[in-house]
């Protein structure tokens, strides 16, 4: 029989086991607090200040504008 490494409490069958986002090993009690307590990625946002209508062509090898 396994253990959960998180509460400690016996694990009677393998369908109890489960892994958190981040690979933690936990029971079937505790991978929703395991999971809650990962940090949430970070969005990136576009500046505001970005340049617009901005466009360059090819006009073959070596030369472009």
């Amino acid at each position: 029989m396994a253990i959960c490494s998180n509460c400690r409490n016996r694990l009677t069958c393998g369908c109890q086991k489960r892994v958190s986002k981040n690979g933690i090993a936990g029971c079937s009690k505790c991978i929703e607090t395991l999971n809650a307590s990962q940090p949430q990625p970070k969005t990136v946002s576009q500046p505001e200040s970005a340049p617009k209508n901005v466009g360059a062509t090819y006009n073959g090898p070596g030369t472009q504008i």
